[in-house]
């Protein structure tokens, strides 16, 4: 049996929401909320917080923009009541769906390379399930299938809207570099409390923010780790300046490649962009070579510059070529629960230690200065075992710069 688990609070995490005015004793089917502006009738609401004993979903029957008076109903539109007390001040949040539906798609290749697509034709439930508010956690238990994906789907019940699919749940377990795993590492270390209090937004946060700092960290003596496949640069004639891509950090190599990145090719010499902006090479002039700003450059060739994120030559293309070039890629960002973590040596170990440091910040510990010690203590051992790569074989001999 493989029990698939949808986490509901994000439904919540970027949706609008108000407050009640008034403290309510339970059976009551009229509220009063401070701002009815965000709300419109038949919009679903939330009473409380997801996961909380007292929360309750409602569907709006009638809104009383002046008096900030809202009539509930159940979702199929009868007049309902509340079933708990609701004190003033508890959150009234906007719901964009009420219901769920998990699915189930079949392996066809293993976990790691595997790259599934979503697919409504095999629901797990023949009918759409009610959320549970009380709970974090929508949960469905697959009793047939033991190898595949797990998905879920949210729906609003009135507009029929559905949401776009989930990230794929592996039947086999998520991989130990996977942002599912490190999540599962970090909340092992919170309390039953401070679980409640740490969202879904904040914990995607803090890994990539700790992901930004260990790359960059590692990047200074691992530089060749993040080194793209060979990108083609298609040159327009009359364009000088070219968008590079979002992930760009450094360019590593760009050579005027004859038919393919593997062909021989010139590699084009970089110009700083103070003098590229003001060089006046001339493209049909000779070899001959000249001094510009004390820059050794040849009136005939072709450089390039970087200007952010983009890459530009001069002098300013006059025919169309193909350049092929490599670059340095930023850290990434991760989104998805599915998201495998690139890191060299099994360093995303470390990252639930940045996570915790973040938590405890949050929580006013004092021990969050612990966990960001660990962390730093882990990037230190990192850097020291990471190997630079290089073609030359170590060498006990003098270097021959030191011979006069």
């Amino acid at each position: 049996m493989i029990t698939l688990q949808a986490d509901n609070r994000i439904l919540i995490s970027n949706t609008k929401y108000t407050y009640l005015t008034i403290n309510y004793v339970s059976g009551v089917s009229t509220v009063n909320i401070s701002n009815t502006e965000f709300f419109s009738v038949d919009d679903f609401i939330l009473i409380g917080e997801i996961g909380h004993s007292d929360a309750e979903i409602f569907r709006i029957l009638s809104i009383n923009s002046t008096s900030g008076d809202i009539s509930l109903g159940d979702s199929l539109g009868a007049l309902t009541a509340t079933i708990h007390a609701h004190s003033e001040s508890s959150k009234v949040a906007l719901l964009p769906y009420n219901e769920i539906k998990f699915f189930w798609t079949a392996a066809t290749g293993t976990i790691t390379d595997e790259d599934p697509v979503f697919d409504t034709s095999n629901p797990l439930s023949v009918d759409w399930e009610e959320l549970d508010p009380v709970s974090y956690y929508s949960t469905f238990t697959d009793t047939t299938h033991i190898t595949g994906f797990g998905w879920f789907e949210y729906r609003n019940s009135v507009t029929t809207d559905v949401s776009q699919e989930s990230n794929p749940i592996p039947y086999g377990g998520f991989s130990l570099n996977t942002v599912a795993t490190v999540f599962s590492d970090f909340e092992s270390l919170l309390n039953v409390r401070e679980l409640k209090i740490v969202t879904l937004t904040e914990k995607f946060a803090w890994l990539n923010e700790a992901l930004a700092v260990l790359k960059n960290k590692l990047n200074l003596s691992n530089a060749e780790y993040t080194v793209s496949a060979p990108q083609t640069l298609t040159i327009i004639a009359g364009t000088k300046e070219y968008l590079l891509p979002a992930d760009f950090c450094d360019l590593v190599e760009i050579t005027n490649g004859l038919t393919s990145p593997t062909s021989t090719g010139l590699n084009i010499p970089f110009m700083p962009v103070s003098k590229a902006l003001s060089y006046g090479g001339n493209p049909q002039g000779g070899w001959s070579n000249g001094y510009f700003g004390g820059y050794l450059f040849g009136l005939n060739s072709v450089y390039y510059y970087l200007r952010g994120r983009y890459i530009g030559f001069v002098p300013t293309p006059t025919i169309g070529a193909t350049y092929y070039y490599t670059y340095r890629a930023k850290a990434t960002r991760l989104t998805s629960l599915s998201d495998y973590i690139d890191l060299p040596d099994n360093a995303f170990y470390s990252l639930k230690d940045f996570m915790m440091y973040r938590a405890k910040l949050k929580f006013n510990d004092p021990s969050a200065s612990t966990y960001y010690q660990a962390f730093s203590d882990d990037i230190s051992i990192y850097i020291q075992s990471a190997v630079k790569r290089n073609a030359n074989l170590d060498s006990w001999d003098i270097s021959p710069e030191t011979n006069t």
